[in-house]
């Protein structure tokens, strides 16, 4: 079985294999009782887990529209990868933390892993 997806809510798992299971691929959610009985657990054991067999996982994450590699929120808009890292602070922010000013910027430089490209955050899409 092959890991696709996971939830933070039963109910979010459960509804994603009903339309995998009307679609003809065997599923099996992990996790669901425990997240259920003891919810502020879900975030510690990593969400209720969503398994296919690796031979439908191809389709499977076509039904749910799930990108082919799913690492992080963010993706690069060069390559597409999911392995990327938001800058630390640069010394001006470092500066500001240890005489406890607040300044109004930090960093939006995210850079990815995968193409050794640099892009800026746009924190608009991130909210919408």
């Amino acid at each position: 079985m092959k890991l696709i997806a996971a939830y933070s809510k039963p109910e979010e798992a459960y509804l994603a294999a009903s339309l995998l299971e009307g679609n003809g691929i065997t599923v099996h959610v992990r996790d669901a009782d425990t997240v259920g009985n003891y919810w502020m657990y879900s975030n510690a054991i990593g969400g209720v887990k969503l398994e296919v067999p690796e031979a439908e996982e191809a389709k499977a994450r076509e039904i749910l529209n799930l990108p082919k590699e799913a690492t992080g929120i963010l993706a690069c808009p060069h390559c597409g990868s999911g392995n990327v890292k938001i800058r630390e602070m640069n010394i001006f922010t470092a500066i500001s933390v240890a005489l406890s000013v607040m300044i109004p910027f930090a960093s939006k430089k995210v850079d990815c892993m995968a193409c050794s490209q640099s892009f800026e955050l746009d924190l608009k899409k991130l909210k919408a």
